[in-house]
């Protein structure tokens, strides 16, 4: 609605003052007569938590109670507290009809203070209302707007937290894929060579044989004298034949 500001309505004193209690410093305005409601703000500056009770008196007698409680961005803005000081009331067509002898008060739950809300002249609520009624709706679009926007922030900033597990989680698995794959090829590399091994021991063990075979034959065709030195000698091949193996063995297991 229109901008918030000061006026020099009269502050009534509190009918009882409670010691150690500080006054009430109420300050307020009717801003506009939108059809049959009417718009306005008050506010106490001392207590600015505390919403207001606004009464409308017609003839003296009470008509309409609200308590002065809404949002509008155009209060916070200019200084009103948190904004959300406004009131609205839906008034009948009898209590339109007799506005001149319409009275609106402003009373503080605290302290019992009262500030009388001066109620503008016809052409002026007018005005005023042909100007604050479509602000007000459209500071309210804007505070939805900004709610909303607010509201992506957060589902955004959830979002790129889940995106960020995912992609560690994704991390994870993948380390742990490729360490599984070293591993299978670890042990085929480690059946090969077995394999390898168990190749060679079978034919090792068939040199051996017919090694042992021919010192055989040789030791009977052999004449007695020599029998001693082909014995040596064949104990040192086949020692030599064993560590032989032994290299070779270690050789492709650790290869």
């Amino acid at each position: 609605m229109t901008t918030a500001t000061n006026q020099n309505n009269e502050l009534r004193l509190p009918r009882v003052d409670a010691p150690n209690v500080e006054p009430a410093k109420l300050n307020g305005r009717i801003d506009a007569l939108d059809g049959n409601r009417l718009h306005g703000w008050i506010w106490d500056e001392a207590r600015p938590d505390q919403a207001v009770t606004v009464k409308l008196y017609c003839d003296g007698k009470l008509a309409l109670e609200a308590k002065a409680d809404q949002s509008r961005i155009d209060l916070r803005r200019n200084g009103i507290g948190d904004g959300k000081h406004a009131f609205s009331m839906e008034l009948d067509e009898r209590l339109v009809a007799a506005r001149g002898r319409l009275k609106v008060v402003g009373i503080s739950p605290a302290t019992g203070a009262e500030l009388e809300l001066r109620l503008p002249a016809a052409d002026e609520l007018a005005a005023e209302a042909a100007i604050a009624v479509p602000l007000a709706r459209f500071f309210d679009k804007v505070e939805v707007l900004i709610a909303l926007n607010r509201r992506a922030q957060l589902v955004q900033k959830e979002l790129n937290e889940k995106l960020d597990r995912i992609a560690a989680r994704l991390e994870e698995n993948n380390a742990l894929a490729e360490a599984s794959k070293v591993e299978a090829e670890t042990q085929s590399e480690i059946v090969r060579r077995l394999g390898e091994l168990d190749v060679f021991q079978l034919r090792f063990d068939g040199t051996l044989r017919a090694f042992d075979e021919r010192l055989m034959a040789i030791r009977k065709e052999a004449r007695a004298p020599l029998r001693q030195v082909t014995v040596i000698l064949g104990f040192l091949s086949t020692l030599a034949a064993v560590m032989s193996f032994a290299t070779l063995a270690v050789t492709l297991w650790g290869g």
